[in-house]
């Protein structure tokens, strides 16, 4: 966090993704995706901070080369959205229960590898094809209703209120996901993009196996993956599928990591 005065109004203003509020991310997140016009720093500036565009509008110019670059992160690589700002989405339904999905824990902690597979496939799908029903698709395999009755307290609580994922409930799901607000549908595509980059920095022999295996047309093949770690400590591939996504990968990595070091014992 920055603090930032003016006059006798003194701020905390964010200086990365996690930092931001859900109030925050979403108007952040129109402007920065909604077509580019004159004075786009200045309203990212007024988001950010909270102060009135026409307040800041009236600062000095010299002051205001100091204030803009507090917008500099939005626009780098360098800082990831992982915290989850969206932890439901609010769907139709009588029932309170029926209306409320529940996504990921932040950093996608309690994901399964077998929801990563389907949500990873969707995602990348619709990044390379802008087709609505991958989106909503996406959104359906994270987001879910919670388990009736299932809470901290319960003898089989294990970090996740979701019901448990089911790739044949899909099809039936995914139409109640298209009503999201598209600003929302936003905010987790790109909460979940900087959650992808961050294992892909963490696991990084991994993902790159995976995506060599497609042309760049495709998605990753993270069924060979799991084809791959079927068998053996991990069980069957239904077992391997219900294992925690970052043991998975770093068990991948570990693999990756050991074959290069026999092959380069093996050149010298």
């Amino acid at each position: 966090m920055e603090t930032l005065q003016i006059g006798t109004i003194t701020r905390q203003v964010p200086s990365t993704w996690n930092e931001l509020r859900r109030k925050q991310l979403l108007p952040l997140l129109a402007e920065l995706y909604a077509p580019e016009r004159p004075g786009r720093r200045l309203r990212l500036l007024a988001l950010l901070t909270g102060f009135p565009l026409p307040l800041l509008g009236t600062q000095p110019v010299v002051v205001l080369a100091q204030l803009l670059p507090l917008t500099n992160f939005l626009f780098s690589e360098e800082h990831l959205l992982t915290a989850q700002l969206l932890p439901t989405i609010q769907l139709a339904g009588r029932l309170r229960r029926q209306r409320t999905w529940h996504g990921p824990r932040e950093y996608l902690r309690n994901l399964l590898f077998g929801e990563f597979m389907f949500a990873d496939t969707y995602f990348v799908l619709y990044s390379l094809q802008q087709r609505p029903e991958h989106l909503d698709k996406f959104l359906t395999v994270l987001y879910r209703p919670a388990q009736e009755g299932l809470d901290v307290h319960h003898p089989d609580w294990k970090g996740d209120v979701r019901q448990r994922f089911n790739e044949h409930q899909l099809d039936a799901r995914t139409p109640r996901v298209a009503q999201v607000p598209a600003i929302e549908k936003l905010a987790i595509l790109t909460w979940y993009r900087g959650c992808r980059a961050q294992l892909a920095l963490e696991f990084p022999d991994v993902f790159r196996s995976a995506e060599e295996t497609t042309d760049d047309a495709k998605a990753p093949d993270w069924s060979r993956v799991l084809r791959k770690l079927s068998g053996g400590a991990f069980g069957t591939l239904q077992q391997t599928a219900e294992q925690p996504l970052r043991l998975i990968l770093a068990e991948m990595q570990d693999a990756a990591e050991e074959y290069d070091r026999l092959k380069n014992q093996t050149r010298t």
